[in-house]
């Protein structure tokens, strides 16, 4: 009997983590070494659904020490420092999709690429395979996609494909399969002083990605739990 009650007890926990919404941030190092998913944890703790998120990857470092306000912060992630986006689209993606089944997704992709000479038709079509691939695992996967921030050493070619973002959305969203805009571009305020390093957020370019991924996040995660009905 008593091993039973112990079962059972395990059955309703593996149920209650089998039900938080999988929120993946995927991209490189501006998801891997920086601290804006520390801010976005605290606004989903601020509309009190952090306890219903899981943020799903196979990596759990924090290289920065980003220290979250509110208990609890969840430092799963795909962020892969010096990764490509055609690396990451052509030899992993279907990993990490078929290991988490995310339900929501954040990416920055293409800075690498961009510094390693790869077109932009090259970055676009590694999109459209990522795209693919998460949703042949969850038809469902609702989309964050992440104008990149400047590149002050090689830019023009940031701010070419960041141009080519909305006619990809457009063309790629779905009722079932949403995809919206987080624009994190220097045509949003994002300035090279922002930087610490010519590459990475500081502190400043923390806030300001957080200020336009969180909420976009926070609503796709909100509409996830809705759509269970919970």
């Amino acid at each position: 009997m008593r091993f039973s009650k112990i079962s059972t007890l395990m059955g309703f926990a593996l149920a209650a983590s089998a039900q938080k919404v999988k929120f993946l941030p995927l991209g490189d190092s501006i998801t891997e070494i920086t601290c804006w998913r520390a801010i976005v944890w605290d606004m989903l703790s601020a509309e009190g659904v952090a306890d219903q998120v899981d943020f799903v990857g196979s990596m759990t470092n924090n290289p920065q020490n980003c220290k979250a306000t509110s208990a609890g912060f969840d430092t799963g992630h795909e962020g892969h420092s010096g990764w490509q986006a055609v690396d990451i689209a052509n030899q992993y993606i279907e990993g990490w999709s078929e290991s988490t089944v995310p339900d929501v997704v954040n990416f920055m992709l293409g800075t690498n690429d961009v510094n390693m000479g790869k077109t932009t038709a090259q970055i676009i079509a590694a999109y459209d395979k990522i795209l693919a691939t998460l949703r042949a695992v969850n038809p469902n996967v609702k989309v964050v996609i992440d104008k990149l921030i400047p590149l002050p050493f090689k830019n023009a070619p940031v701010v070419e494909l960041n141009k080519l973002i909305p006619g990809w959305v457009e063309t790629n969203t779905t009722p079932e399969s949403p995809i919206v805009i987080a624009d994190c571009s220097e045509d949003n305020g994002y300035t090279a002083a922002m930087l610490r390093d010519g590459v990475h957020p500081n502190d400043t370019g923390d806030k300001l990605m957080a200020d336009q991924i969180g909420p976009l996040v926070t609503q796709f995660i909100k509409d996830v739990i809705a759509e269970r009905g919970e």
